[in-house]
């Protein structure tokens, strides 16, 4: 009998899209999200809200004594409070991470979901890093407060930032446990938060950056990353940021993507703009 297989966020969009896909070939899933799936059909459920901690803490206590994989998914856009989208991004994602990874089983495999958004967090590495080097999610909140100044302005960007550079140091646990710890950064993607990211960056701008891939993509298709990355056979792959953006980024990288010519002009800097779930 396989393993399971942990997904925060799994109740919806990309999320839901992985579970499916690994339902499909025979896994079992447990999904730690706010909502129940709307198809709980061969999964099981734990409720969890990401920016608790201590809703954290009793989710772990429900979940699998050993686990084939983690998949870490969930995400919001905003919230009344922007430290909130931090917590949920970030030091909930971090939490998870570290309490769970000694029940991942030797071989298995922890796949974190950030952000196109976030892929630029080196030209931020000071600010990003000195998030990372809090210890644990209450230290990280004192951070946020002490340092609201320099992240308010985006906390779901800079969240995105600190959840693509955990990979490097997150990849020294996958090192430590026999493990592998790789992460996806989703492009512009149709999901029940797209009205979000629309108001986020602006609707002119979110439908250009469509218009310079062609469309925009689905949850099943980085969905089909995710799970590549969660059971597929890449063994020795390990802190490794992956973009499914549908070319977007290679379009800046190239040339023939003119950040110029969109409706943000001289502000618009590359793919950082670039919503994602």
């Amino acid at each position: 009998m396989s393993q399971s297989i942990v997904i925060t966020g799994g109740a919806t969009g990309i999320g839901a899209a992985t579970a499916a896909r690994l339902l499909e070939r025979g896994h079992n899933i447990v999904v730690l999200d706010v909502s129940e799936p709307e198809s709980a059909s061969g999964q099981d459920f734990v409720r969890c809200d990401l920016g608790d901690p201590s809703s954290i803490d009793q989710a772990l206590e429900q979940l699998p004594d050993a686990a084939a994989a983690l998949v870490n998914v969930a995400g919001i856009v905003g919230a009344d409070q922007p430290a909130t989208v931090v917590a949920v991004n970030f030091l909930g994602l971090r939490q998870v991470t570290e309490a769970y990874t000694g029940r991942i089983s030797k071989g298995g495999r922890i796949v974190n979901v950030a952000s196109s958004a976030g892929r630029d967090w080196p030209d931020n590495a000071v600010l990003v890093c000195g998030l990372l080097d809090t210890p644990d999610f209450a230290s990280g909140m004192h951070w946020l407060e002490q340092n609201q100044a320099a992240w308010r302005d985006n906390p779901y960007k800079f969240s995105k930032q600190c959840a693509a550079a955990y990979t490097y140091r997150a990849a020294k646990l996958g090192v430590e446990h026999g493990l592998q710890v790789n992460c996806v950064n989703p492009g512009a993607v149709e999901t029940r938060l797209t009205p979000e990211f629309r108001e986020l960056i602006g609707s002119e701008m979110y439908d250009w950056i469509g218009k310079q891939i062609g469309r925009f993509g689905t949850p099943a298709e980085v969905a089909e990353v995710i799970e590549f990355l969660t059971v597929g056979d890449c063994g020795w792959l390990n802190g490794v940021e992956i973009t499914v953006d549908g070319g977007y980024y290679a379009g800046i990288v190239g040339g023939w993507i003119q950040p110029e010519t969109s409706p943000m002009g001289s502000a618009h800097r590359g793919p950082s703009a670039a919503p994602a779930p």
